[in-house]
């Protein structure tokens, strides 16, 4: 395991993280900016792109996507009850959808979520090594936006972090002066990966402490783009840097594609039988 914090000074690190080439298909990749969709759709979205990649009819595919309301997250084995508090998000009509990646609970609300579905590349030495040299592209792509953000050698306690994402980092997700701006969770199956993430936007503190028993402390654990920057970026600034950071850091080129009709046949399956219900929400 890897504990040394890595800060990206210049484009040599590209060489110094050892990024393997991206996936199969000559270097190219579907780049898919979504538009804001409810919680179920964007789920089974991201599990037809890694389906589709694994079983050979879909490109590598980096999307980027918003939420239609705010909504909380669950990790793939992440129990429900004690995590998040049920009654409140009830209460004020916040959905719970269970993601297809591990990871802990989280509220999507004024963020930019990527989803990045690849083959394992060729010489890949697990899956902290990916994590590492996709962390990359998306140091770069905060670069773009004037964001000097480090990797994190890790800070989690499991007492002090629980179930809920942002309150501690885990090596190489993303930092700014120690606070986490990034998270991501990734899952490989069938030579495939499927990685998830947030880059927050602005942070609802008020929401956070309401809908989970452990945000207290998440001002100081957590930060967005707004307070490091003092200014909330527009979705195409986000778009245009993520674009471009990808693009430097695997070394691929990125072609404009949406779903193709298998694809979008497949998710109207998926949302009915396993996203949209209860059984798989409350599932462990």
């Amino acid at each position: 395991m890897f504990g040394i914090e890595i800060s990206i000074k210049n484009n040599s690190m590209s060489e110094v993280l050892n990024i393997p080439q991206g996936g199969n298909r000559q270097g190219h990749w579907r780049f898919f900016p979504d538009g804001p969709r409810d919680g179920p759709t964007n789920m089974a979205i991201d599990e037809v792109l890694a389906l589709g990649c694994a079983r050979g009819w879909s490109p590598p595919s980096l999307r980027l996507y918003g939420w239609t309301v705010p909504t909380v997250s669950l990790g793939y084995n992440q129990p429900i009850h004690g995590e998040i508090d049920v009654h409140a998000c009830r209460e004020r009509g916040v959905p719970v959808v269970r993601r297809p990646t591990g990871g802990r609970a989280l509220l999507h609300h004024q963020e930019l979520t990527y989803s990045l579905v690849l083959p394992i590349p060729r010489g890949s030495r697990g899956v902290l090594e990916d994590y590492r040299w996709i962390s990359h592209c998306l140091l770069l792509s905060l670069r773009r936006l004037g964001v000097t953000a480090t990797l994190s050698r890790g800070n989690r306690t499991q007492g002090e972090a629980g179930g809920l994402c942002f309150i501690s980092s885990s090596r190489y997700e993303l930092t700014v002066d120690g606070r986490k701006l990034i998270g991501s969770a990734q899952r490989r199956w069938g030579g495939t990966l499927l990685q998830q993430g947030s880059l927050l936007i602005e942070i609802d503190h008020g929401a956070w402490i309401t809908l989970f028993p452990q945000a207290r402390d998440l001002e100081l654990r957590a930060t967005a783009l707004t307070c490091i920057l003092g200014r909330s970026p527009s979705w195409e600034e986000l778009v245009k840097a993520m674009h471009e950071g990808f693009e430097e850091g695997a070394r691929v080129q990125l072609e404009a594609g949406g779903l193709t009709a298998r694809e979008e046949t497949m998710v109207r399956e998926l949302v009915v039988e396993r996203y949209a219900t209860t059984e798989w929400t409350t599932r462990r």
